[in-house]
């Protein structure tokens, strides 16, 4: 890895930790009603900017030929209109949700968690393509150390009933990441390497690409619960989290870099990639040597099972991520979101599968065809 990736890969890793802690601090300060209150509009503000960006921060790294500046203006005025569009129908779905809190108080947080968290995420490509390393450092880990920082601290002062309080934290470091977008080279000469890399992929491709990412996360955990129950979702919620750490950083320290630098790479990204699924296989055998101890309470001995089948999937998703910039520098980009899509609707099928399978064989079902999916659209990617 380059000096850019290490320092992607700490940053990356840095605000994975940080959003972990936000956890621990909302379960030690605040009382389950402030934090769900929290979690409900959060949950709802992430989906509503999903769909309003429509994959806008990938799409801003792919076009490199561009100019910065035009490609910024583009994805901001797009992704805003996609943004008021939405508007009514997330206040229709969140009226027909009956929430607790005042419908125009959640509409109000979620709209403006959404406005700024759409600045962060195209802020942290604009300075990548425009700044120095350092600063795409920063830009990435800013926002969650300061609304850990600021829940923290209205925590420790007496505010565990204050969800108002912890949906101000995330603003103002959604706020501070948006403010980068002022920052970085205001230079209209694009990298002469970018003359192959581009996003020729539709708005309309971009966002059934969107839409079905976020069907299919969703889908994972509510589709657990209803078939397996809680105690089996909160397992397969935990390891998807720790073990999709790696492909996390992978994308974000790796593939993102290479887009930015527009830097095609292939036998680089195929061992950056199986050096991710190695970690990947050291954190599933330290997990099992936890379990093996005391030191975890005995329900969550649930885990063993799932360790192995999730260790293969997400091992499959480090390789995935690390060549995931290729099909934009190799002008595949369309038939790459075709492809994703169909993915994501053979594992939502296997995932809402009606066969009275036990949690352990409908588990081993659903990676195993994630596994063999990946890898296949990774062996695609690597041609």
């Amino acid at each position: 890895m380059n000096r850019t990736s290490l320092l992607m890969a700490g940053a990356s890793l840095i605000a994975l930790i940080a959003q972990a802690l936000m956890g621990a601090a909302m379960l030690h300060f605040f009382t389950p009603t402030a934090a769900g209150h929290f979690a409900v509009v959060a949950q709802v503000a992430f989906f509503w900017v999903t769909l309003a960006l429509a994959q806008s921060p990938l799409q801003f790294l792919a076009d490199a030929h561009l100019p910065p500046q035009r490609a910024l203006r583009a994805a901001l005025r797009a992704s805003l209109l996609r943004w008021i569009l939405l508007l009514p129908l997330v206040a229709a779905a969140l009226w027909w949700s009956d929430p607790v809190l005042p419908l125009a108080t959640v509409v109000a947080w979620a709209g403006l968690l959404a406005l700024l968290q759409m600045g962060w995420y195209l802020a942290q490509p604009w300075v990548l393509r425009t700044a120095s390393p350092m600063s795409a450092a920063c830009v990435r880990t800013a926002p969650p150390l300061l609304a850990l920082a600021l829940a923290a601290g209205l925590g420790m002062r007496g505010s565990a009933d204050n969800a108002t309080g912890l949906l101000a934290a995330a603003a103002c470091g959604y706020a501070v990441g948006a403010l980068w977008l002022l920052h970085g080279s205001r230079t209209d000469h694009p990298p002469q390497s970018a003359a192959r890399q581009s996003d020729g992929r539709s708005a309309l491709l971009r966002m059934a690409h969107a839409v079905m990412d976020a069907v299919a996360g969703v889908a994972l955990v509510l589709a657990w619960q209803r078939q397996h129950g809680t105690a089996d979702a909160s397992y397969l919620a935990v390891l998807l989290r720790l073990f999709g750490l790696m492909p996390a950083i992978v994308h974000a320290a790796w593939s993102q870099v290479l887009l930015a630098q527009a830097r095609p790479s292939r036998l680089k990204s195929l061992g950056v990639g199986m050096g991710a699924a190695l970690v990947t296989g050291l954190i599933g055998l330290g997990s099992a040597a936890v379990l093996q101890t005391t030191l975890l309470a005995p329900p969550w001995q649930g885990l063993l099972p799932y360790i192995l089948p999730i260790m293969l999937w997400q091992g499959s998703a480090c390789i995935f991520a690390a060549l995931s910039h290729r099909p934009f520098q190799q002008g595949l980009a369309r038939r790459y979101s075709l492809l994703t899509i169909g993915f994501n609707i053979m594992q939502i099928m296997v995932l809402l599968a009606p066969l009275g399978w036990t949690p352990q064989v409908h588990l081993w079902w659903l990676a195993g065809l994630c596994t063999t999916g990946l890898l296949m659209l990774s062996a695609w990617m690597a041609k």
